[in-house]
């Protein structure tokens, strides 16, 4: 009987004043801790992970061992953990972990609405994949999905009367005020229900949009945000990093013009503060190409995003269809943007000063989310734009100082962007023309030029 040879293990001595031996240990973690619990969670032995345009879907390995019923089938689909692959339809790979599946399983056990909302969207996939392989079953399985959503619908309504402790049913009730330790769940369900709509129902969804708009803003006390300080204030509403992660993500990658935090009332604020800050990247590319030329004595450190990383191929990629985004209901080129002016912000806060006089905190972010994409494998990682999307919106690569403000500014100006008539997002202010791709190759322009550090 063949011997087992001894175990290896790596061992990394970090000192926590060395920055290299700091990168080198988050990289060793990111890239076997993560990646051996994602091949746990999928049960595979093999250390290649598939891309997400390789299957959109992949199917249970142990068939029912009798017929079930549509709702047998939606509990067998989710004791096979199936429900993780639905992950992928996003434009997220299931390399990714937490990913969309994972926390829309997880905010499923705070309410009986909830759990509805997605044992529909499991139903209402399994349908659109057409694995049912007998009209009996496709049939049981359309009953269980709108079964599940009618459910959906009253049990949202019963839960949104009971935080606001009023009996009534006329259609101010979402007007009125709620308490916020009541708020996440309303919420919640409405931001489910909207995106259960949006991918399955294939209808006007603007209802959906405006309920989500003033369970954040029409009971709250923060105005129309005129700053940095009462996009902060405003927020804060959403507490739930789940609910957060979920909201922000669906913001920046939604195809349509609509948003769950803005309105036309901010579209003023919102443009003059996307053009103001492609203006600020502008003039700093500028100033760092003058200085190149002038050949100054003063040192410059690399380029605030190298080249060389899979960062920066996944920033420069060309948007396309993903492929397992079989619903085509995710805007590539949006989320793209939103990452490009999230990384821009970070490294102009602490160029200007604003959030501290620590220059090295923009670099340490871009090394977390580089690390974090190296863990997905190369191929994975820039196989869509959506992937870093994702895991900025979750945090990853980002200061703690002001987090969840600078997303909700990122994403106002993102629906500046959106709401123009222009088919290439194109907005007008002041004779000057600013649209998707302008915006695009300024930020690279400034990501790719280099910085001093004091």
């Amino acid at each position: 009987m063949p011997t087992r040879g001894p175990k290896t293990t790596d061992l990394i001595i970090v000192h926590q004043e060395d920055r290299k031996s700091r990168t080198r240990a988050r990289a060793h973690l990111a890239h076997n801790g993560i990646r051996k619990r994602i091949q746990k969670q999928r049960g595979s032995d093999d250390d290649s992970l598939p891309s997400p345009g390789s299957k959109a879907v992949v199917t249970p390995s142990i068939a029912p061992p009798v017929a079930l019923s549509g709702f047998s089938m939606v509990e067998y689909l989710i004791s096979t953990n199936i429900f993780l692959d639905l992950s992928s339809t996003w434009g997220v790979s299931p390399a990714v972990c937490p990913g969309p599946a994972n926390l829309s399983h997880t905010l499923s056990r705070a309410s009986d609405a909830l759990e509805c909302i997605f044992r529909a969207n499991l139903a209402f996939h399994w349908l659109d994949l057409n694995l049912g392989t007998t009209p009996e079953e496709k049939r049981n399985m359309k009953v269980a999905a709108l079964t599940y959503r009618g459910q959906a619908l009253v049990l949202a309504q019963k839960e949104l009367l009971r935080c606001r402790g009023s009996g009534s049913t006329s259609c101010d009730t979402i007007r009125r005020p709620v308490h916020p330790a009541n708020r996440e769940i309303c919420f919640g369900i409405v931001l489910r229900m909207l995106q259960l709509d949006y991918r399955f129902a294939r209808c006007d969804v603007q209802a959906h949009f405006l309920a989500c708009r003033q369970l954040l803003r029409g009971s709250s006390d923060v105005g129309l945000p005129v700053d940095h300080q009462s996009i902060g204030a405003l927020a804060s509403t959403i507490r739930n990093p789940h609910l957060h992660h979920l909201m922000i993500t669906f913001e920046c990658v939604n195809c349509t013009p609509n948003s769950v935090i803005w309105d036309d009332a901010d579209l003023g604020f919102l443009t003059n503060h996307l053009c103001q800050f492609v203006n600020r990247l502008k003039s700093c590319e500028v100033v760092s190409t003058e200085n190149r030329s002038l050949d100054e004595s003063i040192p410059l450190t690399p380029a605030r995003v190298p080249p060389c990383t899979i960062l920066w191929r996944c920033l420069t990629k060309r948007p396309t269809s993903i492929p397992s985004n079989i619903y085509r209901d995710v805007c590539e080129s949006s989320a793209q943007i939103g990452a490009l002016l999230l990384i821009c912000s970070v490294f102009f806060d602490y160029e200007d000063g604003l959030e501290g006089t620590d220059t090295s905190i923009p670099s340490q972010c871009v090394e977390e989310l580089e690390n974090a994409l190296f863990a997905l494998g190369e191929e994975n990682a820039v196989s869509s734009a959506l992937n870093t999307a994702w895991l900025l919106a979750g945090g990853v690569g980002l200061p703690l100082l002001q987090r969840r403000a600078r997303l909700w500014s990122v994403s106002g100006m993102l629906y500046a962007l959106k709401r123009s008539s222009s088919l290439d997002l194109t907005i007008t202010t002041s004779g000057d023309v600013v649209n998707a791709e302008y915006v695009k190759q300024v930020c690279l322009g400034f990501l790719s030029s280099p910085w001093r550090q004091s």
